[in-house]
């Protein structure tokens, strides 16, 4: 329920700017037709009962003062002020889309209370929901009590013709009913005052007005904290009831305004009962209308052509979200691109069993919008990020440790301090960069919700250096014993002529983390083979070489699977190696026409995508299914152009 309330909170922050549009242009047309006015308010119910929208230049929320980067983000369609979350945050930050406002708000929210059972904030919404959920209830409770009362007040109505019906306890008329609607006014009418309540009624019905105007009250029900609402849906029923009147004039002429302004106010006279209620129309702003009838005239035709343009233009301007504009990545973002090795561990949390020296080897590529972590053994796993920069604070940056006394590095000594959020906050971890004068600290955060006092905290933070020249390029190909019962079941009677021949599964952990694709190699022979949805592909030649010698991921296709790409060499007096690849799609083996003569080859990716082509030694050998293989000297590169898989030598900077 409180999910609820924060989105009903949401839209209807977003239809309080709307509400004052509509009432800003309502002015400016007030001596339009009624009927303009009138459309303008079906903007303001969307706005109250539709969470999304789609995005336009035209949006009102472009312009000044509206900001609304922190309520949209880039693949949002709604807006949202107030986060889902906000109430577990431990330094809460809502919007409310004016810049100027925000941090008076935010700065307004009780921070988190570590020693607390529950945040202040949480007891603030929950507290907030109660209330809420007893006004809606209170008003929809009115509404059905008096809908009942006036049931049985008209009880005794006798019908006059069709659906119009008279009766002796109401003294104004009005239109009651939704799947069948029936007219109901006073008797004692005279001819020609009913003949204009009729007709004024009539146009009730043609518009649909005895729906409307309990929807809106439905829809008013769960806005009641936001009195703009109300000023909103009693300006409507005004509209309504004015638009109604002026096509009766528009009928009867205007020169028989006086006799229908005597109706109006005979019904106003002398009331012994109360108004119709939310789910009728009874009387509404008699002065406001008698005025409206006396100085109403048929407009003339440019004035409706324009008051209509000027209407639509409101109404899209009022419906849609601001347009969002990817922000550049700042400069100094820029500056942080390539690749980085570790140096040192600047801190490591307590519960962790890991602990890294200076001889530690991992490899850190940064580019707009991937981070790259390259093992010792060349395994990568590729991070989707942005750097969203802010300025980092000693004491918010303390208050990030799971023990603030224990191990916390000092930045205070720092003058230049930035932090770059990485990651999405809803990632697992999280990563973020630091900038401290001319050191880079990359840190991660360990999300832990069963921890009551800090749900988030530093994990472990790096100091990590630039490299000069390019990153060091490697694999490893590591037998190990998974799923080996499986493709053995699947492969059956291989038999490649040699005793004690074993298989191992050499599918390195990345490709096992973003694929479904196993590769399994026999230790004596070299033999290399896929498994793929149950069937298994053999994978190139392998009689008198090392077989497959390395393996790489990439779509280079872009049909959203990731093709299998491998090198793998053969020949025992002439040895060759060869750069092939697995399609998902036709579940085939796809060779590339390159031979590569008397060594071995690495395929390594690179950050726009496509796939490079090194010749390659191998080292630490073991067996065929344990050693090294490290890059020396380009050879080409792998690409898509023109609609298919094609090898290009000359590298793509």
């Amino acid at each position: 329920m409180e999910t609820l309330f924060l989105k009903v909170l949401n839209m209807s922050i977003t239809a309080t700017y709307v509400i004052l549009a509509v009432l800003l242009i309502r002015l400016l047309l007030k001596r339009a037709p009624k009927k303009y006015s009138y459309l303008l308010w079906t903007v303001v119910l969307f706005r109250l009962v539709c969470p999304v929208s789609f995005s336009s230049e035209l949006s009102i929320f472009n312009i000044n003062p509206f900001d609304m980067t922190s309520a949209q983000k880039s693949s949002d369609v709604a807006l949202s002020y107030v986060p889902a979350d906000v109430g577990y945050m431990e330094f809460p930050r809502v919007t409310v889309g004016i810049p100027t406002l925000n941090t008076l708000v935010s700065d307004s929210l009780p921070a988190a209370a570590p020693a607390a059972s529950v945040n202040p904030l949480q007891i603030w919404i929950g507290l907030g929901t109660m209330i809420w959920c007893l006004g809606v209830a209170v008003l929809l409770i009115y509404s059905m009590v008096a809908y009942i009362g006036l049931r049985r007040r008209i009880a005794t109505a006798v019908r006059l013709d069709n659906d119009i019906f008279e009766s002796d306890n109401i003294r104004s008329p009005f239109v009651l009913g939704f799947i069948k609607p029936r007219i109901y006014i006073p008797f004692g009418l005279g001819e020609q005052e009913r003949k204009y309540i009729l007709q004024h009624e009539a146009y009730h019905l043609k518009k649909k007005d005895h729906l409307i105007k309990p929807i809106a009250f439905l829809v008013l029900s769960f806005h009641w904290f936001n009195p703009l609402a109300w000023l909103a849906f009693i300006s409507m029923a005004k509209d309504m009831e004015m638009s109604c009147d002026e096509k009766v004039l528009s009928e009867i002429g205007t020169v028989n305004r006086k006799e229908y302004c005597t109706s109006l106010l005979s019904f106003a006279a002398n009331r012994r009962f109360p108004s119709a209620g939310p789910l009728a129309f009874g009387e509404t702003s008699v002065r406001e209308r008698v005025m409206n009838i006396l100085r109403f005239k048929a407009p003339k035709r440019w004035v409706a052509v324009l008051s209509a343009i000027a209407c639509m233009a409101v109404a899209a301007a009022c419906a849609t979200n601001p347009t969002v504009n990817e922000a550049p990545k700042p400069k100094a973002a820029e500056g942080l691109y390539g690749s980085y090795s570790f140096e040192k561990q600047v801190y490591m949390n307590p519960l962790s069993s890991l602990y890294v020296s200076e001889g530690y080897k991992e490899y850190y590529t940064f580019t707009e919008n991937l981070l790259i972590i390259t093992d010792e053994a060349g395994n990568q796993r590729k991070i989707a990020i942005d750097y969203d920069r802010t300025t980092v604070d000693e004491q918010e940056f303390k208050q990030g440790f799971m023990m603030e006394n224990m191990g916390v590095p000092d930045i205070a000594s720092y003058k230049e301090r930035y932090q770059y959020v990485l990651t999405s906050p809803s990632a697992s971890p999280v990563y973020r960069l630091y900038q401290l004068d001319g050191e880079i600290w990359l840190a991660k955060i360990h999300k832990d919700t069963a921890n009551i006092l800090k749900s988030e905290y530093f994990w472990s933070i790096f100091k990590i250096n630039k490299l000069e020249g390019e990153m060091p390029r490697k694999a490893t190909i590591a037998g190990a014993q998974g799923n080996v019962d499986a493709f053995l079941a699947l492969q059956k009677n291989f038999d490649a002529g040699y005793d004690a021949d074993t298989v191992y599964n050499i599918t390195p952990e990345y490709i096992k983390e973003n694929s479904e694709y196993m590769i399994f190699k026999y230790d004596t022979s070299a033999a290399s083979f896929l498994l793929y949805e149950g069937e298994v592909y053999p994978l190139g030649e392998w009689f008198g070489g090392f077989g497959v010698t390395s393996m790489a991921l990439a779509d280079l296709d872009s049909d959203g699977r990731s093709e299998l790409y491998f090198t793998y060499s053969w020949g025992s007096g002439l040895h060759r190696s060869h750069v092939a690849y697995f399609s998902p799609a036709a579940k085939q083996i796809v060779p590339l026409d390159y031979t590569h003569m008397n060594g071995d080859m690495l395929l390594t990716d690179n950050h726009d995508g496509s796939l490079s082509l090194f010749a390659a030694a191998i080292s630490s050998q073991s067996g065929f299914v344990n050693f090294e293989i490290a890059g020396t000297d380009f050879i080409l590169d792998i690409v898509y152009a023109d609609g298919h898989i094609s090898l290009n030598p000359v590298k793509q900077e």
